[in-house]
C-alpha cells in the first residue's frame, strides 16, 4: 500500500518545469562581451537543473521503497527450488520460567510468544515443537492448531538443556523426519536465556541452518540453596555414627543470618542447626546422627526460602551395610595386626588364608582381600585379584621386602597401578598426608606442623605416575611414595610400597594406621553422594539376588504410589544390576525398587541445581556473546514488540532490503548537496 507514495516522484518535474519565476529586467550598457559566457552558463544551468530533479526523484523513489520494505527471498545455489523445513518452536520450561516481570511467570510469556510465531506464519505450515523434556509425543510434524493445544499442557520440567543440546536436538529431529539436509532450517528458540544453559562455544550449525532467538525478559533474584551432601565416613552400618557435610550456596547479593537447616531421617527429626551465609559464599555444614537398628534409611535435609524453592530441600538415601567380609591372604607370623584390628570390630567378618596355591579361592563372596607380604603372587591368583577388582572389591596390597617384584609388578600393572622398581632402605619420615582421601576424611582432619608421623626404614621406589588416575596418600619428607589409592573399573586398589611389620618403622603401631585400613577395607562402591539428579539418566549399581526369569521390578514413587518399570542391564560376576529411571521418575523425593513381593532398594531422587542460579543474559547479551563467535544466519529479536511475530517470521523466510533504500537515499542526497555546490 505504501507504493502509492511513489506518485511523490512527480513532485521535483512539476516545480523543474513549471518554475514560474519572474524575471527582472536589468540595464546594461554593452553586452557583446557577455555573449559567449552567456550561452556556456545556460547549457550548464539546464543540465544542472536536470541533474538535481533526477537525484531528487531517485531520493523520493528510494525512500518509499524503503518504507514498503521490499526483502529478497532467503535461497541458495542448491536450495532456492526447494521448500524450506518445517520452522522449529522451542520453549524453555526448566524451573526459572517460573519467574518473570509483573507477577507472570515467564513460562506463560513464552507461550504466547510460541502462539503469535505459529500464527504469524502461513495456515498450511507445518512445525517441530520441542520443550525441555524432548518428549516422543512432540516428535511429529504439527499445524499452528496443535501447536496450541501442546503449549496449554507444557508445565515446568526438572530438565535442564543447553542451547548446543536443543539446537543439536532439533537438527536431530529433523533429520529423523527425512527432512532434507539442503533446505533451509528455522529454529525459534524462546528462553530466559539463563547463563548456566547458554554454552555459545558449543553451539554449532551448518550453512542453511538459522537460528532466531526470542528472549524471555526476566529480573534475576537472589536464592539460597542446598547444593549436595556427600558423607565424611565409607562404612553405613546400623549404630554408627554417621557424619555428613552439607554444602550450601548464596546465589544472590543479600546476606542471610540464622537460617535453620532440619535433618529428617525415616520421618523423624534428627537435628535443627542455624547458620549465616554471606552473598556467593558456599558453606560447609556438618551435621552428625547415629544410625537406628533398619536396613533402608532415607534422610531429608532442608532450608527455607523463597519464591524459589525447588532447591530448599535435599533428599538422599542409603542402606546400612552388614558384616564387611574381609579376607587375608599372607603367613599367620605376619597377620597379627590385621587380625587383630578386624577380631576386634563386630562391623568385620576375617578370614585368613596361608595357602597361596589354593586354587578354589572364592574372592567374590568378599568385600575387601588383603594380599599381606606374599613372597610371590601366582599368576592364577593374580587373575582372581583382578577380576575381583574390577567387579567392585577393595584390594589392598602390602609388599615383602624379599619378595618377587615380578610378581608384583604382573598384577600392579594389571590394575594400572604403578610399578616397584627398586628397594630402599634410607630411614625416612612421612611428610606429607592427604587429608582429602577417603581414606583419612573422617579420621584427620589437619596435619600441624609438629605433628608426631610414621618413620619408614624398608620400602620400594616406585614409577613416576605413568597413571593419572593415581592418588598419593602417604608421602615421605624425600618424594617417596608410601601409600595409593588408584581406582580401577568399579573396584579399588590401595597399594602400600613399604611392608606392614616393626623391622620396616613403625606404622604399624602409629595411630594412622587403624583409620587408613579401616576405611579401606570397609569402602563401599556406592557414591558418595547418595542421590540422583532427574533428568541425567545416570544409572546406579544394585544388587539384586535371587530374582526370577520374567519378574518384574518396579520403582515407586513414595509420596503417590505412581510406579513405572525402569530399565535394568545385567548382572556382572557379583549380580550387580545398573539400574535407569530414565524419564519415569520427574518428581523429588524416594522411589523404592520392588519386584511383586518384597523391597530390594530406595532411591533418592533430587532436581538439578543447575537451575538455582537465576542470572540471566539480556537481549544485547545474547547478541554480543553470539557475535562474539562469528554464528552465521542468526537473528535476535525483542519480543517486546506488538508486532514482532510477524517480523521474526520475515526475517527467518526473507532478507529484508529497507536499509539498503535507506542508504541510496542517503547517498542521493549528498550527492544533491555537491552538485548544488558546483
Amino acid at each position: 500500500m505504501f507504493l502509492w507514495a511513489g506518485l511523490a516522484v512527480l513532485i521535483p518535474p512539476i516545480i523543474h518545469l513549471f518554475n514560474f519565476r519572474k524575471y527582472k529586467t536589468v540595464y546594461f550598457s554593452d553586452i557583446r562581451f557577455l555573449d559567449t559566457i552567456r550561452q556556456t552558463t545556460r547549457r550548464k544551468s539546464v543540465i544542472k537543473h536536470i541533474l538535481l530533479m533526477l537525484l531528487r526523484m531517485f531520493a523520493i523513489a528510494a525512500l518509499v521503497l524503503a518504507f514498503a520494505q521490499p526483502v529478497k527471498i532467503a535461497s541458495s545455489e542448491s536450495s532456492a527450488q526447494k521448500q524450506p523445513a518445517p520452522p522449529v518452536i522451542y520453549i524453555d520450561n526448566s524451573f526459572s520460567m517460573q519467574t518473570g516481570d509483573n507477577s507472570v511467570a515467564a513460562l506463560e510469556t513464552a507461550k504466547n510468544k510460541a502462539l503469535e510465531i505459529a500464527d504469524a506464519y502461513p495456515k498450511e505450515t507445518k512445525f517441530l515443537f520441542l520443550t525441555n523434556d524432548f518428549s516422543q509425543e512432540h516428535f511429529r510434524l504439527v499445524n499452528a492448531l496443535t501447536i496450541r493445544d501442546f503449549l496449554q499442557n507444557v508445565k515446568v520440567s526438572p530438565s535442564v538443556r543447553t542451547l548446543s543440546e536443543t539446537i543439536a536436538k532439533a537438527e536431530q529431529n529433523l533429520n529423523l523426519l527425512d527432512v532434507p539436509a539442503d533446505v533451509l532450517k528455522n529454529i525459534f528458540l524462546i528462553s530466559d536465556f539463563q547463563q548456566n544453559i547458554c554454552d555459545f562455544d558449543n553451539i554449532s550449525v551448518d550453512s542453511l541452518t538459522q537460528i532466531n532467538i526470542v528472549p524471555v525478559q526476566t529480573e534475576s533474584i537472589s536464592n539460597l540453596a542446598i547444593d549436595t551432601c556427600i558423607f565424611n565416613t565409607p562404612l553405613r552400618r546400623s549404630g554408627g555414627q554417621e557424619e555428613l557435610t552439607v554444602f550450601v550456596k548464596n546465589y544472590g547479593t543479600n546476606t542471610y543470618n540464622n537460617v535453620p537447616l532440619t535433618l529428617v531421617i525415616n520421618g523423624k527429626q534428627k537435628s535443627v542447626q542455624q547458620f549465616s551465609i554471606n552473598s556467593g559464599e558456599r558453606k560447609e555444614l556438618t551435621v552428625k546422627y547415629v544410625n537406628e537398628p533398619q536396613t533402608f534409611v532415607n534422610g531429608v535435609l532442608g532450608i527455607t526460602d523463597s519464591p524459589v524453592d525447588f532447591d530448599n530441600t535435599l533428599y538422599f538415601s542409603y542402606r546400612l551395610d552388614t558384616l564387611a567380609k574381609v579376607l587375608i591372604i599372607g603367613e599367620q607370623s605376619v597377620n597379627k595386626y590385621f587380625t587383630a584390628l578386624f577380631d576386634g570390630d563386630e562391623a568385620f567378618a576375617a578370614d585368613v588364608c596361608t595357602d597361596v596355591a589354593k586354587s578354589d579361592l572364592d574372592l567374590q563372596r568378599y568385600k575387601t582381600v588383603i594380599l599381606n607380604q606374599l613372597p610371590s603372587i601366582p599368576h592364577n591368583l593374580a587373575t582372581a585379584v583382578h577380576s575381583f577388582v574390577s567387579t567392585g572389591g577393595n584390594l589392598i596390597f602390602v609388599p615383602s621386602f624379599s619378595g618377587n617384584i615380578s610378581d608384583y609388578n604382573y598384577l600392579l600393572n594389571q590394575l594400572q597401578c604403578n610399578a616397584l622398581i627398586s628397594k630402599d632402605t634410607i630411614s625416612c619420615t612421612i611428610s606429607k598426608v592427604d587429608v582429602t582421601s577417603p581414606l583419612l576424611r573422617s579420621a584427620v582432619k589437619e596435619i600441624k606442623e609438629n605433628t608426631d608421623l610414621p618413620t619408614v626404614t624398608k620400602y620400594f621406589n616406585s614409577m613416576a605416575n605413568a597413571y593419572a588416575h593415581e592418588e598419593v596418600v602417604l608421602e615421605s619428607d624425600s618424594y617417596k611414595k608410601i601409600l595409593t589409592f588408584c581406582r580401577y573399573r568399579s573396584g579399588r586398589a590401595f597399594v602400600f610400597y613399604c611392608p606392614l611389620d616393626e623391622k620396616s618403622g613403625n606404622f604399624v603401631t602409629h595411630r594412622l594406621f587403624v583409620p587408613i585400613v579401616y576405611n579401606a577395607a570397609s569402602m563401599s562402591g556406592e557414591a558418595t553422594t547418595p542421590y540422583l539428579i532427574i533428568g541425567r539418566n545416570d544409572g546406579v549399581s544394585q544388587r539384586i539376588d535371587n530374582i526370577s526369569e520374567g519378574s518384574k521390578l518396579y520403582l515407586r514413587y513414595r509420596d503417590s504410589g505412581y510406579e513405572f518399570i525402569p530399565r535394568i542391564s545385567g548382572p556382572d560376576a557379583n549380580q550387580n544390576y545398573m539400574v535407569f529411571a530414565e524419564d519415569g521418575a520427574s518428581q523429588a523425593g524416594f522411589y523404592d525398587l520392588t519386584d511383586d513381593s518384597k523391597q530390594i532398594a530406595s532411591f533418592a531422587f533430587n532436581f538439578n541445581r543447575g537451575e538455582s542460579q537465576l542470572n540471566y543474559f539480556n537481549a544485547d547479551d545474547v547478541a554480543e556473546k553470539i557475535e562474539s563467535k562469528i554464528l552465521t544466519k542468526v537473528n535476535i529479536f525483542n519480543s517486546s514488540g506488538l508486532s514482532f511475530a510477524h517480523e521474526i517470521v520475515q526475517n527467518a523466510t526473507s532478507k529484508p532490503l529497507w536499509k539498503w533504500f535507506v542508504a541510496l537515499a542517503i547517498l542521493f542526497l549528498v550527492v544533491e548537496i555537491f552538485i548544488e555546490k558546483i
